[in-house]
């Protein structure tokens, strides 16, 4: 008998329960943060609205400012209902914000590499390249990576690179001797020694859109790619929709709106669009909270699919991304439901 058939299934189910007792403890730390938020919040929630109810009390019943007063309690008994929501969208932003500082060290160390490259590189060619004028047109490169020099202190470098291979493969003229401003000098070799051969601002936008995804990395996913896809997050923060964007090479096809549970008009805009959305993700520590359960149902009976991620983690967010689009273009083709 093949031991490894017995085995495989095994060692998966414990890997997936390793997982999962391992998410259950970031979600138990998470809760245990938001309810350390409301100790500070309701509280003062409380304090204000006794307040207003008190000054309410005293302004004649047909007076027009009693009717603001009354708003502003209304919104305020809003907040303590939604108060877990509320809550939880500072701890989302921190979780992202530790995220992006990760990726931020992670990317800061691929520009540098990229540019010990570049001026290694820049330096071989120019020693090899004898004519004034091919010397001349590695001003474009420069002027495209020109932020990156600065930021890593290589610009002067580069640009006396050029300057001095320049001066040395046209000593005979002495007029076109370069200055000290190597800024100017740089700018002035790119609009005017070589106009022929120089990159249009067009030109030096596509080079570094180029560079920008060789530098971003950006992390594979296995959402298909051959069909639109329309999704709604629900709960959370904006912010990690930009994060996803930033960190994962999300389809072009695949439209990712955030939804402000506060404001009824942005869910109805969802069943009153044209597009017709394939998935809505509640994205909370509280997917089962009176709010939600009330979005969902609508979205249920609007047929549009509903999932839970019960974590504040781009990662999983894109694995249910990935798992429920692979599953709703599978049912697509084949003719399921």
């Amino acid at each position: 008998m093949n031991l490894k058939s017995i085995f495989d299934p095994i060692d998966r189910v414990i890997a997936q329960a390793k997982s999962y007792i391992h998410e259950q403890e970031a979600r138990k730390q998470n809760i245990l943060q938001i309810e350390n938020k409301i100790e500070f919040i309701r509280p003062e929630l409380e304090k204000r609205k006794a307040e207003l109810m008190e000054l309410i009390r005293q302004i004649e019943p047909d007076d027009e400012f009693k009717r603001r007063l009354e708003e502003s309690l209304a919104q305020l008994d809003s907040y303590l209902d939604h108060i877990h929501l509320i809550a939880e969208k500072e701890l989302v932003l921190s979780i992202l914000k530790e995220e992006k500082q990760d990726n931020d060290e992670g990317k800061k160390e691929l520009r540098e590499k990229y540019v010990k490259l570049q001026v290694n590189r820049m330096e071989e060619q120019l020693r090899n390249t004898n004519n004034f004028f091919e010397v001349a047109d590695f001003a474009n490169e420069i002027w495209a990576d020109f932020d990156l020099f600065e930021e890593f202190g290589r610009d002067d470098t580069v640009v006396q690179l050029l300057v001095d291979r320049m001066n040395e493969t046209n000593a005979k003229n002495t007029e076109t001797r370069m200055g000290r401003d190597l800024r100017k000098t740089l700018e002035h070799i790119r609009l005017n020694l070589v106009k022929s051969s120089a990159w249009s601002d067009e030109e030096v936008k596509e080079y570094q859109s180029e560079r920008d995804l060789k530098l971003k990395q950006l992390q594979a996913v296995k959402i298909p790619e051959n069909r639109n896809f329309t999704v709604s997050i629900l709960g959370g923060d904006p912010e990690v929709i930009r994060k996803l964007n930033e960190v994962y090479a999300l389809p072009s096809r695949l439209k990712l709106d955030w939804v402000d549970i506060e404001k009824p008009e942005a869910i109805e805009n969802i069943f009153r669009s044209t597009t017709k959305h394939d998935l809505a993700i509640i994205y909370s520590m509280f997917p089962k909270h009176d709010k939600f359960n009330e979005i969902r149902e609508s979205l249920t009976e609007n047929g549009i699919k509903c999932v839970d991620v019960i974590s504040f983690g781009t990662s999983k967010l894109l694995k249910v991304l990935e798992d429920e689009l692979i599953q709703i273009s599978f049912q697509n083709q084949f003719g399921g439901k």
